[in-house]
């Protein structure tokens, strides 16, 4: 499947309201809260271009696909599914916002958090 069908999915997804961001109650990729507010992904300080950007973010989005589709992520009793689904939803909304060339930094850095707290899932580090 490419890249657009995987947004054309996940916007989908999103509309019809199935994922629960409340699920997802933290600040930062290792602190209690939300993943929003305070926290500012290291992506933004790496990369000065839309460019540089847009393939830190694919790349993670990738990734959360990859995993938010595994038999062993869906069925698992743990957080994966949920931190897989939600770095692979604010990653597609980055996305979405940098195709028309704009840097929002609260989306690029929900991102960042969620698939952080997914690799922390998978290193089981939660």
């Amino acid at each position: 499947m490419g890249i657009i069908s995987r947004l054309l999915v996940t916007a989908a997804i999103m509309l019809a309201g199935t994922l629960s961001v409340s699920a997802a109650d933290f600040s930062g990729p290792q602190s209690g809260g939300q993943c929003i507010g305070d926290y500012r992904s290291a992506i933004l300080d790496a990369n000065d271009t839309v460019e540089g950007i847009n393939l830190a973010v694919t790349e993670r989005y990738e990734e959360a696909v990859d995993v938010s589709e595994r038999k062993s992520t869906v069925f698992n009793k743990g957080h994966l599914y949920t931190w897989a689904n939600e770095a692979k939803v604010s990653c597609a909304k980055a996305i979405g916002f940098l195709k028309s060339n704009e840097i929002n930094d609260e989306q690029v850095s929900q991102c960042d958090c969620f698939y952080t707290r997914m690799r922390m899932v998978m290193r089981g580090r939660w």
